[in-house]
C-alpha cells in the first residue's frame, strides 16, 4: 500500500485589528501526513470535539477518553488500517483528519475533520485536511463513508460540498445493565465454526454487500466475538452478532437478521435477550452500543423495549472516488 509522505504548505491570511485598523500578515498552515508521535496529540483534539455534538464525529467514538482513542488509533496503525494528516502552525497540532479503511473492500471510514476552534477559516482548513488525505490513502480505497452527528451541521454541509450524497440517518443506541438479571431468550445458542449450517448464507442474504461477510463474522469467532442463532428443525432462521470492543471494553450489537418468512414471531428479541445476558451476564460489561438506520423503526421498537436508549442521531454520507 501506498503511505508516502507529503508536505505542503499553504498561506494563510490572518486579519489583526489594532486601533480599528486592518492588519494583514501572512503565516503558514503546515498539512502534512501524521506520525505516530502525533497520535496523542490528535487523540486529545478528537476526545475535546467528541464532546459537544456540533464537532462529533461518531466513527472516531471510541469512548470519550484520550488513551482509549490513543490506543485504537496505534493499534489500527500497525495493522496498516489507518492513516491521518495534521495542520499544524509553528509546530503546534491545529487540526486533523483521518480514514479508517479496508484494502479488500476498497472501503474507507473518514474521521473528522477535526478544526481547533481558533482557526480563522474552518472551511479552508477541512479542505486543505480532506485534499492531503485523499493524497495518502491507498488507491484501491474507492468508497468513502462518513458518520457525522446530526448536529455537526458545518462537518455535514462540508462533505456535502465535496460531492458526498447523503445515504441515510443513523440512531446510536446505548443499552446499561438492568437492575434485575438478564436471561437468554430459550431456543438461541451460540454459533461455532465448525457447525455454521446456512449462517453465511442466511447472513449475506439479509445484509449484501455490507463491510462484515457471513465468512468473516464466522471467522471472528472468539472470546470477544460471538455469534447467537435461532434454529428451527435444524437450520438457521435468526442470528444476531454480539462484539466486545478492544478498546473500550464495551459491548457492541452488530447485526440481527431474522429469514424473511419468520419474521414477526418473536425470534428476533429472543436473540437481543441473549446477547445482552453474554454482555452483562457472562462478560460483565458496563454498556453495550448499536446503530440501526433511521427507517427501521420495528428494530428501533424492538431495542427500545429490552433497555436501549437513543444516544444520538447520526448522518450517513458516502462518496465514489473517482
Amino acid at each position: 500500500m501506498f503511505l508516502g509522505w507529503f508536505n505542503v504548505k499553504y498561506q494563510v491570511r490572518v486579519v489583526i485589528y489594532i486601533n480599528e485598523k486592518a492588519e494583514i500578515r501572512m503565516e503558514q498552515l503546515i498539512v502534512q501526513k501524521a506520525q505516530l508521535s502525533d497520535f496523542e496529540a490528535i487523540a486529545k483534539t478528537i476526545a475535546s470535539q467528541n464532546q459537544t455534538p456540533e464537532t462529533h464525529c461518531i466513527h472516531s467514538d471510541t469512548g470519550q477518553d484520550t488513551q482509549n482513542i490513543l490506543g485504537e488509533m496505534i493499534r489500527l496503525d500497525a495493522e496498516g488500517e489507518i492513516c491521518f494528516v495534521t495542520a499544524s502552525v509553528d509546530g503546534q497540532v491545529t487540526a486533523a483528519m483521518g480514514c479508517e479503511f479496508d484494502l479488500e473492500l476498497g472501503r474507507g471510514w473518514l474521521r473528522g475533520p477535526f478544526v481547533a476552534a481558533g482557526l480563522d477559516d474552518w472551511s479552508a482548513t477541512a479542505a486543505r485536511l480532506f485534499d492531503g488525505l485523499l493524497k495518502v490513502l491507498p488507491e484501491s480505497i474507492r468508497q468513502l463513508d462518513t458518520y457525522l452527528n446530526i448536529k455537526n451541521i458545518r462537518g455535514n454541509t462540508f462533505y456535502l460540498s465535496r460531492d458526498f450524497e447523503r445515504i441515510r440517518l443513523v440512531q446510536v443506541y446505548e443499552c446499561l445493565p438492568p437492575q434485575t438479571n438478564c436471561h437468554p431468550g430459550d431456543g438461541c445458542e451460540p454459533l461455532t465454526r465448525e457447525a455454521p449450517q446456512g449462517f453465511i448464507e442466511l447472513h449475506d442474504m439479509i445484509f449484501p454487500g455490507t463491510y462484515a461477510t457471513g465468512q468473516r463474522i464466522l471467522d471472528k469467532i472468539d472470546e470477544r466475538h460471538q455469534v447467537f442463532v435461532y434454529r428451527n428443525n435444524g437450520a438457521i432462521i435468526g442470528y444476531c452478532c454480539a462484539n466486545i470492543d478492544e478498546d473500550t471494553g464495551e459491548g457492541a450489537l452488530d447485526f440481527l437478521g431474522v429469514r424473511e418468512d419468520a419474521r414477526g414471531k418473536g425470534i428476533g428479541r429472543l436473540l437481543v435477550q441473549t446477547a445482552l445476558h453474554w454482555f452483562f451476564e457472562v462478560k460483565k460489561l458496563p454498556k453495550v452500543i448499536l446503530v440501526v438506520h433511521d427507517d427501521l423503526s420495528n428494530a428501533r421498537s424492538l431495542y427500545e423495549s429490552v433497555g436501549f436508549k437513543l444516544k444520538y442521531t447520526g448522518v450517513h454520507n458516502r462518496k465514489i472516488r473517482d
